[in-house]
């Protein structure tokens, strides 16, 4: 579970990105159809408890796993501020529709450079503002902003967003430290599990067999997720992984269409649209690619010269 030393790999951590984000669409769906009948602390704390069954076996399996770390703060804010990204997500889902829940959970991106350059007093990509204004055209489309929509259900799903890029920003810099991925986890779920515990047992409600197998479900893809997105952090900064989570907005739309019956409308459509394009747009120009095979390769990755264009030493002028 431990990623091994390789250089990065972009065009990876851009795919098990979005797949992450699509595993959190499946799981906030489950959510949705859970939460009217569980409390969201205890659907939170089987999301925990799920995410320690997969990673306490691998951890005990590990001969050199431990629990120190130099990285304390780092983890806790990482614990502390996923956990209540999810409480706050979780709630605006049940007051509001889930494409408008995601909408403004997922605003993420937009504070993500910012807390990155405050917390590592480190500069920005301009590339990146491309998506972020494109990106707030898209969700203005999407959303059509009313006052309907400025209700307390509003208001936790944006704080959501602050949390979220506060625990991405996080992530990234423990990849940086090198922490090892089972200890990133198994802080995120035993924190987790530790402070939901308590409150899940005042709140507790037996679920029966088709809600026991959906809590099943929902914290099986929240933990995959997790663990995709933890991954995709060792391949790509915080500020340019983050606006891929957009997907979970597109992800979502589809999923109140099929299951939910709530088709978007052409203004969904072409808010999503626009979310796509501006992500793509700013890889490309990120990338500068000479080709399109040159679109995928690292930057600090070189061709290799061919051993006929090497020059002998003994060819050198003395």
């Amino acid at each position: 579970m431990d990623a091994p030393a390789k250089k990065p790999n972009l065009f990876f951590g851009i795919i098990i990105t979005i797949v992450a984000y699509f595993c959190f669409a499946i799981a906030s769906a489950f959510v949705k159809v859970i939460n009217s009948k569980i409390s969201i602390i205890q659907i939170i704390f089987f999301q925990c408890i799920i995410g320690l069954i997969f990673v306490v076996p691998y951890c005990i399996k590990r001969k050199t796993f431990s629990f120190k770390t130099q990285s304390l703060p780092v983890h806790l804010v990482r614990d502390l501020t996923g956990l209540l990204a999810f409480v706050t997500y979780f709630t605006a889902i049940k007051q509001l529709n889930l494409v408008d829940a995601t909408v403004l959970t997922y605003t993420a991106p937009f504070y993500t450079p910012v807390i990155w350059r405050i917390w590592t007093r480190g500069t920005l990509e301009n590339d990146v503002w491309w998506t972020i204004i494109l990106g707030f055209i898209g969700i203005a489309f999407i959303l059509r902003p009313s006052e309907e929509i400025l209700q307390p259900g509003a208001l936790l799903g944006l704080l959501a967003g602050i949390l979220t890029a506060c625990s991405l920003v996080s992530i990234k810099i423990l990849n940086q430290r090198f922490e090892p991925l089972s200890r990133t986890l198994l802080f995120f779920f035993l924190v987790g599990a530790l402070l939901s515990f308590p409150f899940a047992v005042y709140y507790w409600s037996w679920p029966n067999g088709i809600q026991f197998l959906q809590l099943i479900i929902m914290g099986s893809t929240l933990a995959l997720g997790q663990l995709l997105l933890t991954i995709a952090y060792r391949h790509g900064t915080a500020s340019f992984l983050s606006p891929l989570s957009y997907f979970m907005i597109i992800f979502t739309m589809l999923i109140s269409w099929w299951f939910f019956h709530q088709t978007p409308g052409w203004h969904s459509f072409i808010g999503a649209s626009l979310i796509i394009f501006g992500g793509t747009l700013t890889f490309i120009f990120r990338r500068k690619p000479k080709t399109l095979s040159h679109l995928f390769m690292h930057p600090h990755i070189h061709k290799k010269k061919r051993w006929w264009h090497r020059k002998k030493k003994d060819d050198q002028p003395h």
